[in-house]
């Protein structure tokens, strides 16, 4: 396994986090047996980053990664996510609100601390000074390591780096966000951001939610139970430009002899960003390893690249 720097820290992760959101009960799920053998897995493989949130699955996430990590827990970077709505009252960037979904998923992960806490979303209603007051509280309490972002417009990345580090004097220092070669919206100004200030950029949904899978056919029914289930991902592909990108990519991938999945996390990988991968079965977990060893040349690139279309910019919710 490769590590880098988190951003500007000297704190050390993999090249590839291990995400949370497939862990749970839902029809396209890893279920709790089978979420375990994922994790202890991805342990085994040297990833030591775990990324979740609150909402997955109402806690069942947390709640599963902090049973598989006992006794790892020191070696690990963990990560969770709050501001997300939970139910038509709970919700929101409250410091009450944040401060008792902190303590919860603490509890929930079987730890003391997390390493990094990202705001899941933010609105442009919402009071940013006091929002990053009560962040600056977590950090300063021990209970948070760093602050992270995740479904930050570029302008709202801005606003926000400027008042933490203004008036709480601290940074955030990583962004999540919605990136991979059929949505790269966050090119306009969001990851060069990201570079100028060395805040590490790790994307969701590398594979773009299966469509990178080589699974979806131009024409065909599109239906499955992911799309069931996770019915925006129906807004953000499956358009012709997509079909576009997916074909080259697929002869690429067939040159090359290894799977499209391969080829979307080593494109990820190439930019030097930390993908966020979401595995339901070992099998799956064992392909993004080996996509560590690939190398894309200049030329590569630009045949992914070359067909992409900008998109409407979907933006992220964390369940509102």
């Amino acid at each position: 396994m490769e590590y880098v720097n988190l951003g500007y820290t000297d704190l050390k992760v993999s090249r590839l986090c291990l995400g949370g959101m497939s862990f749970g009960s839902a029809a396209w799920m890893a279920d709790r047996e089978n979420s375990i053998k994922i994790i202890k897995k991805a342990i085994d493989y040297g990833i030591n980053f775990i990324d979740t949130a609150n909402i997955y699955s109402a806690g069942e996430s947390e709640k599963i990664i902090g049973e598989a990590i006992t006794g790892y827990r020191n070696e690990l970077v963990i990560s969770t996510k709050g501001g997300g709505k939970i139910n038509d009252f709970v919700q929101g960037f409250s410091r009450p609100v944040l401060a008792n979904e902190l303590k919860n998923s603490i509890k929930n992960l079987r730890t003391d601390y997390v390493d990094i806490y990202f705001l899941h979303t933010i609105f442009d209603s919402v009071d940013l000074a006091d929002t990053a007051k009560t962040l600056s509280d977590f950090v300063s309490s021990g209970r948070v390591g760093y602050a992270g972002l995740s479904n930050f417009a570029g302008y709202q990345v801005a606003e926000f780096y400027t008042i933490l580090s203004i008036k709480e004097n601290i940074r955030p220092v990583i962004v999540q966000n919605h990136y991979n070669a059929v949505y790269r919206e966050d090119e306009r100004d969001t990851i060069a951001f990201c570079n100028r200030h060395h805040i590490a950029y790790s994307p969701f949904s590398p594979l773009a939610a299966g469509f990178l899978s080589g699974k979806y056919r131009r024409g065909e029914n599109t239906e499955t139970t992911r799309t069931k289930t996770y019915p925006v991902m129906k807004s953000r592909y499956f358009s012709d430009a997509d079909f576009d990108v997916l074909e080259s990519m697929e002869e690429l991938a067939r040159e090359k002899g290894i799977k499209i999945s391969q080829l979307a996390l080593a494109y990820i990988l190439h930019k030097g960003f930390i993908p966020v991968i979401g595995a339901t079965k070992l099998e799956y977990l064992d392909d993004d390893i080996e996509a560590l060893k690939i190398r894309l040349s200049n030329s590569d690139i630009m045949r992914i690249e070359e067909k992409y279309i900008p998109h409407k910019i979907v933006k992220g919710t964390a369940g509102y």
